[in-house]
């Protein structure tokens, strides 16, 4: 590869290779590489980061699990206050039913029997009304009762799941750390390759904003970063090895 100094566009890589986009210079095959070293590094980043996350959201499921628990409970609680006020209810109402059938049994008139033997109608219809919803009450605490055994099942497994991935989280950091390390050599060696100057300066404000987005492929005469075409002149410019970057999303620009 000839290296030879350009006045006003840092240096010119005069070797080329044959590409889908036709010639391509050494400089655009390394920076290739390098944005291919960038993807990796921001996909291990990724990954590295999907571990606390996965954590958190684990144990956010399992606070909501819990608290699903804690309201079966309480809706638990209130079903069978509420059975044993109707329960309560009903043993009035027999105690009322008793005594009115005293009182029938020692009518002295007709009348009385009749007045009697109404109040007796009216509240065994009552009775019977409680009885039904009573029976429902209980009814309730059976379903609410095993839906709890359900959430409590529920509950077991969000927590095993947190074990799980913690467990597999701490297997996994050791090597994400050394990937990313190993990676993060091999950047900084590739990306001396850039000529020194605003378009290094650009590169790195651009990796610092957007990672691997500091670079991007010519497809077809197109900046593949922002799918704007890139003028012939630059695509020339590009291929002879000189470091350009893209005029509307300003990635330093390489040949396919």
């Amino acid at each position: 590869m000839r290296r030879s100094r350009v006045s006003g566009f840092g240096f010119l890589f005069v070797n080329f290779s044959r590409t889908g986009n036709g010639m391509a210079s050494d400089l655009s095959i390394a920076l290739s590489q390098l944005h291919r070293l960038l993807v990796q590094f921001a996909e291990a980043e990724a990954a590295f980061a999907d571990g606390p996350r996965s954590i958190t959201l684990s144990e956010k499921q399992v606070a909501l699990a819990e608290q699903k628990v804690d309201d079966q409970k309480a809706v638990i609680k209130q079903t069978r206050k509420t059975a044993d006020d109707l329960n309560l209810k009903l043993k009035t109402k027999e105690a009322e039913l008793k005594k009115l059938q005293g009182q029938l049994n020692a009518a002295t008139s007709n009348k009385e029997f009749e007045i009697f033997k109404g109040q007796i109608a009216s509240i065994g219809s009552e009775r019977a009304e409680l009885e039904n919803t009573a029976f429902e009450a209980m009814e309730e605490i059976d379903t609410t009762q095993a839906g709890l055994k359900v959430l409590e099942v529920e509950l077991k497994s969000r927590r095993q799941t947190v074990q799980t991935v913690r467990t597999e989280v701490d297997a996994s950091r050791a090597g994400l750390e050394a990937k990313l390390e190993n990676l993060q050599a091999q950047i900084a060696v590739a990306e001396k390759i850039i000529p020194p100057g605003e378009g290094l300066s650009a590169y790195r404000r651009l990796r610092i904003a957007n990672g691997s987005g500091a670079l991007a492929g010519i497809e077809d005469n197109f900046c593949e970063g922002c799918n704007c075409r890139v003028t012939n002149q630059d695509l020339v410019r590009i291929r002879t090895g000189e470091f350009l970057r893209c005029r509307e999303c300003n990635r330093g620009l390489y040949v396919v």
